[in-house]
């Protein structure tokens, strides 16, 4: 993926939001762990970052605002999304059923961040990744890369999760 030129962004080394989002000091554990493995296996020092379960979420509840005004201080860019699949909270979707909630949830959008699994299990989120970038393209939406340049969708107090 590094060597076809596309963007890296991080997640996280555990997926365990209950340590991850202990403290601040855990989180930035858990992101060192996952930004040197990148960095590693890459060379590619990442910008770019999503928060596990997003940047406002039940597990920061109290931490959030410390934590992100210490990655902004990093000089990391962090992006949440607009527009989801459901394909994390809903098991055993089809691949037309993926496609219809992406195609569903961006009516009336005119910029978005779309999230797609592609993790064991997430096979028809694969399959049907072809027909939703069809549409949106028949729709008029364009493609971009994210980077640290593009001007990030962030959840709000009354977006959150």
């Amino acid at each position: 993926i590094a060597e076809r030129g596309h963007t890296i962004g991080l997640r996280s080394y555990s997926n365990s939001y209950q340590k991850i989002y202990q403290s601040v000091e855990t989180y930035l554990e858990d992101f060192k762990e996952i930004y040197d493995l990148v960095y590693e296996t890459t060379g590619v020092r990442a910008e770019i970052f999503r928060f596990p379960g997003g940047s406002i979420n039940s597990y920061n509840g109290g931490i959030y605002q410390e934590l992100i005004a210490e990655m902004l201080r990093r000089n990391f860019v962090f992006f949440d999304w607009s527009v989801s699949g459901e394909d994390g909270s809903i098991s055993d979707m089809t691949a037309d059923e993926v496609k219809q909630r992406v195609l569903t949830n961006m009516a009336g959008k005119d910029r978005a961040v779309v999230q797609l699994r592609d993790s064991v299990g997430k096979e028809a989120t694969v399959e049907a990744l072809s027909g939703v970038i069809e549409e949106l393209r028949a729709q008029g939406y364009n493609f971009q890369p994210l980077t640290a340049a593009v001007l990030p969708v962030l959840f709000s107090y009354k977006s959150a999760p």
